[in-house]
């Protein structure tokens, strides 16, 4: 049966004098204002930058952990939609889940470009967890 250990962080520290004093403010400031405290950032999936260039869209898509095969790209006409499946697999069913910070499921995601382009001509290729569409644009 394997074992798993969890590292449990240390209680926090109290700086005390004027630190402790300048957290009490910045909290009570943020409460006043309805502001939450800052988290991590819960952005959508897959994060893509999008470039132009002369005769093409040049689309990168982050998929860490998706398989080539679990990506679909379609076209049409000049909307782009990039639809897949991340899978989250566990080494031992049996173990008990401590922390689930990344998210599997399905995703879609689409993106509406200014001009048509020529599908027949599009490529793609996927390095290293990052998807890379080039997608000429009709002339």
């Amino acid at each position: 049966m394997a074992r798993y250990s969890v590292l449990r962080p240390r209680a926090a520290q109290t700086w005390g004098g004027p630190w402790d004093e300048l957290r009490r403010e910045m909290e009570a400031v943020l409460d006043r204002y309805g502001a939450p405290l800052p988290t991590a950032p819960r952005g959508v999936f897959p994060a893509v930058n999008l470039y132009e260039s002369e005769d093409a869209y040049i689309l990168t898509a982050e998929l860490p952990g998706v398989e080539p095969d679990d990506i679909d790209v379609s076209i049409e006409g000049t909307t782009v939609t990039l639809r897949g499946e991340r899978r989250i697999e566990f080494a031992d069913e049996q173990a008990s889940l401590h922390r689930r910070e990344r998210q599997a499921g399905v995703f879609r995601r689409s993106f509406e470009l200014p001009v048509a382009i020529e599908a027949d001509k599009a490529e793609a290729v996927h390095r290293n967890g990052v998807l890379i569409l080039r997608l000429p644009k009709t002339p």
